[in-house]
């Protein structure tokens, strides 16, 4: 069937401006996103050179089943084979978790990497070389960064060393006294900085590096007057790694008197406070399989957490919790579980994180330790089961800072909170989803509330609800229904298909912004590129979809004339619809001309059909 194609004023159709801010903004974020991207070509030649069964069953126990390979899934805990291989696509995907994606989402998720440290590793393992412009830093920044790790490396054997030593014994008589075990202190990389003010500059000098260079990597300090010493002294050394198992700072205890009782290293090119956790290297894969991270505050809480089992714990690093720290966790789980002391203290940075935590979209409960007691004093005098028996009782992240909320806030600050977490959250959508439990919890009028988000100018994020109906609307509108993912479920095996229907303006009938927000993805990437720009549920969506390819390519050509049929009756019936309301703003002006003229239009239309 052919579809007429009728020209009509721009004038006639009032599109909200919000949706070209949303679209606009979306451009932006995504032509930056492009910009910083390693090169495609790059990314598909690593995909070709390296064969992902091999790979995969470097970690997995694969056995093949026709022309597939399964085994059980490295990421949640099972002995069943739901996980599955796809070499002849180069996908992976597990039946039970949805774990899904390609080689190099395997060896991000498995290593607990961000996806350009992954590229960057496959590419040494598949022999690509990587030119400047395609690794993510400057090769002037590159060079600092090198020095840096190099610089750090050597400091964390200096600090081992000297745990071992005579002058290490009061920090090992200190982790006896902890009750910390060999095995804990071997996994952590322990160490240990004696009372000296030049013991490990002078051990890098021997080494052919300046004083300058261990201030800049964050080893060193500087006086007004330029002299130079060891930033730790008479400390316990804890080591920081990213995830990739490099050191980039440390934190020192001291023992004994002394204050901060605390330090770390200051801020350089490999680190920043607010992006690492500490524990986090250690506990990526337990991580990775128990799908929940317990997140605490404290060095020593983390180790004694591992010691007792719980081995999916990590720490902020004397800083609240940050944005950044979350998405890193996201790329693990979603889930985290906040353990806080039980006083006010931790009762508020408890409730910070909380914020954080639900506004970038993840799961959160909380857990508040007795008063007096920590993790690490609660599973010394307690055991195992303490932490257990809290961890069963752990309240939800909204509940708690709803009653948190309701208790210490004044009627106008308990509006004022409303509107600030409503306004914090990464995805309008959810809005849908938290208004009516926040609304009902804190005594709010939900129109009262919808209407405080839409005096707010000047954010971008208006929100464009007013009533009942439109919030029943909205709400329908968060999770894709099943015609959205049978045209998605086409595009994605049928690329080629992709500009034929963007040519009609598919965008517009897409019923979810989920659906949309994958739709914008497939068609600014391409195939190699798409998957890095996923989240977890678009990826395992997009394999899945990818595993019906052959069933569907039988009948692909009636299927997309289904769907440029499904696309012209849409587009006639929103053409008229505008049509009419342009009528009726004519008829009450009395311009009898432009009546005429959109009449005929219409008419036009409704022959068309």
């Amino acid at each position: 069937m052919s579809i007429t194609t009728l020209t009509v004023p721009r004038s006639l159709f009032p599109v909200p401006c919000s949706l070209f801010t949303d679209h606009c903004s979306l451009i932006t974020v995504h032509c930056s996103l492009f910009m910083s991207m390693i090169d495609a070509r790059v990314i598909a030649e690593i995909k070709e050179r390296i064969d992902i069964v091999e790979l995969i069953g470097r970690y997995v126990n694969l056995r093949p089943v026709g022309t597939r390979w399964v085994g059980p899934c490295p990421f949640h805990q099972e002995t069943k084979p739901s996980f599955s291989v796809n070499p002849d696509q180069g996908f992976f995907y597990c039946f039970g978790c949805q774990a899904a994606g390609d080689v190099i989402h395997f060896y991000q998720k498995i290593n607990g990497l961000e996806f350009k440290e992954a590229v960057i590793e496959l590419a040494q393992i598949a022999g690509v070389r990587l030119t400047q412009s395609q690794v993510p830093f400057k090769q002037k920044d590159k060079g600092k960064r090198r020095l840096c790790l190099d610089l750090n490396s050597l400091a964390y054997s200096y600090f081992k060393d000297k745990l071992r030593s005579q002058k290490g014994k009061i920090a090992r008589d200190y982790l006896l006294q902890r009750k910390i075990s060999q095995d804990m202190i071997q996994k952590f990389g322990l160490g240990f900085s004696p009372d000296e003010w030049h013991g490990l500059e002078n051990h890098l000098k021997s080494l052919g590096y300046t004083p300058q260079q261990g201030v800049d990597a964050g080893l060193l300090s500087q006086n007004d007057k330029g002299h130079t010493y060891d930033r730790f002294r008479g400390r316990l050394i804890f080591p920081i790694f990213n995830l990739s198992g490099q050191v980039v700072a440390f934190g020192g205890r001291v023992i004994g008197d002394g204050d901060p009782k605390y330090l770390n290293s200051s801020e350089t090119p490999i680190y920043k406070k607010g992006e690492h956790l500490y524990g986090l290297y250690q506990a990526r894969r337990s991580i990775s399989q128990k799908h929940e991270v317990l997140l605490t505050e404290g060095y020593v809480d983390v180790i004694v957490l591992h010691q007792y089992g719980f081995t999916n714990s990590c720490a902020v690093l004397g800083t609240a919790l940050t944005g950044t720290q979350v998405r890193r966790l996201g790329g693990l789980t979603s889930s985290i579980v906040l353990l806080f002391d039980g006083d006010e203290a931790g009762a508020k940075a408890a409730l910070r994180s909380t914020q954080m935590v639900l506004s970038q979209g993840l799961k959160c409960k909380v857990v508040q330790f007795p008063p007096g007691e920590d993790a690490d004093s609660l599973l010394t005098k307690f055991g195992q089961k303490s932490l257990v028996e809290l961890l069963s009782k752990a309240r939800d992240g909204l509940d708690f800072c709803l009653a948190m909320i309701s208790l210490h806030k004044s009627p106008k600050e308990v509006l004022t909170w409303a509107r600030g977490f409503l306004l914090s959250l990464r995805d309008i959508s959810w809005r849908a989803y938290y208004i009516p439990r926040i609304a009902q919890t804190l005594g709010l009028s939900e129109q009262e509330l919808r209407q405080s988000l839409e005096e707010v100018r000047g954010t971008g994020r208006q929100v464009q609800v007013s009533d009942a109906g439109q919030n029943q609307r909205l709400s329908l509108r968060v999770g894709p229904d099943s015609r959205d993912k049978e045209i998605l479920t086409f595009v994605i095996c049928f690329p080629e298909y992709i500009p034929v229907l963007a040519e009609k303006n598919i965008a517009l009938y897409l019923r979810s912004d989920w659906a949309r927000d994958l739709w914008e993805k497939l068609i600014r990437y391409d195939s190699d590129q798409v998957l890095s720009r996923l989240d977890e549920e678009q990826k395992a969506f997009f394999v899945r979809s990818k595993l019906q390819q052959k069933d569907l390519a039988d009948n692909k050509g009636a299927r997309l004339q289904e769907y440029m049929d499904f696309l012209g009756r849409e587009n006639r019936k929103m053409t008229q619809k505008n049509l009419k309301m342009a009528l009726t703003r004519a008829q009450k002006k009395g311009d009898q001309q432009e009546v005429r003229r959109i009449l005929t239009l219409l008419q036009e239309t409704i022959f068309s059909s």
